[in-house]
């Protein structure tokens, strides 16, 4: 059997190409009319993409056929125009998908924008789940970007080799000089999006350590660090700070982990909430807005009272002394 100079395989994918189309405008318009969840938008995202691939395939499949029927010395003048009424369509499911894909991204833009704006009512827990979202939005914007400029470096190929032709067809010329610019400036908002997304600001009011109190607020998440003000009162010692995650364990182990340390531990106030960027303070006030200057903090040790291995010492010691003396 033939359909388009073609098999029955080739006619099924043609129809499961245009099924996909379908489906893709149907679950744009789900997203529009409807809240869904992240892990939908990326299985979503993917079906766009498997449909783009499926489409500029079975186009370059219709333009094979068409130089084929240039070649062949027969009057196949129908069969041409059927070739090019395939295409236009081909091209125009290929636009679908442009749009969708356009649509999800200023989805994730706007939602970077919402984040970066709800941090300051968002509990620990929102906050991890709000940047994980992110980090996958960011991957799936990546992705994106990479298609669109696989799809122009095609497009120009096919571009070149219709000037080098001749100027048979000045009409397709056209078409694949528009196409690439769509797809350039697809690719734009890809590069503009992933940027934007890739941006974090962490914000707190008011951070205030008092008393006795060793008081450590660090962001391993945020690639800015906003405090409104920080404090520190009477005896107190105060870090804050943006850090890695591996600077953030290798500070909690050097700070708190030995038994043998001069910090009281049992008042000390830890919140974690990555760029390198640590301030510390103690006795006395300060106030400290946006911090982005790198410098190594070394924990001030206090030996304003004991240890509690300190105090086992002298317990034991007192007890030996007054047994010596009975």
């Amino acid at each position: 059997m033939e359909f388009m100079r073609g098999d029955i395989n080739e006619f099924i994918d043609t129809i499961a190409g245009y099924k996909s189309t379908i489906s893709v405008g149907l679950g744009t318009i789900t997203i529009h009319s409807s809240k869904v969840p992240q892990k939908v938008l990326e299985e979503y995202n993917e079906m766009i993409q498997d449909t783009a691939y499926n489409l500029e395939l079975h186009l370059r499949r219709i333009d094979e056929k068409l130089a084929q029927l240039t070649t062949e010395e027969i009057n196949a003048s129908d069969i041409s125009l059927n070739l090019e009424d395939e295409r236009d369509v081909t091209k125009q499911c290929l636009r679908v998908c442009e749009d969708a894909k356009s649509y999800i991204e200023s989805l994730e833009t706007r939602e970077s924008a919402i984040l970066s704006n709800s941090f300051g009512s968002a509990t620990e827990n929102d906050m991890q789940n709000m940047f994980e979202a992110q980090f996958l939005t960011r991957q799936a914007l990546e992705k994106n970007r990479d298609s669109f400029a696989e799809i122009i470096g095609h497009l120009q190929k096919r571009l070149e080799s219709q000037v080098l032709s001749g100027s048979k067809n000045e009409k397709e010329r056209l078409g694949l000089q528009e196409d690439i610019q769509t797809s350039k400036q697809c690719l734009e908002v890809c590069k503009v999006a992933s940027e934007i997304s890739c941006q974090k600001i962490f914000r707190i009011g008011e951070v205030v350590a008092d008393g006795d109190s060793d008081q450590v607020v660090v962001t391993t998440l945020a690639d800015l660090f906003d405090i409104r003000k920080a404090q520190s009162k009477g005896n107190s010692a105060q870090l804050v700070g943006s850090m890695t995650e591996e600077a953030l364990r290798h500070l909690t182990e050097k700070r708190y982990s030995s038994r043998f340390a001069a910090l009281d531990t049992r008042s000390a106030d830890v919140v974690s909430t990555s760029s390198p960027s640590v301030l510390e303070t103690r006795r006395g006030d300060y106030s400290a807005g946006t911090s982005d200057e790198e410098q190594n903090a070394v924990p001030m040790i206090r030996r304003n009272k004991p240890s509690p291995n300190e105090m086992r010492k002298r317990a034991m010691a007192s007890g030996a002394k007054s047994k010596h003396t009975e």
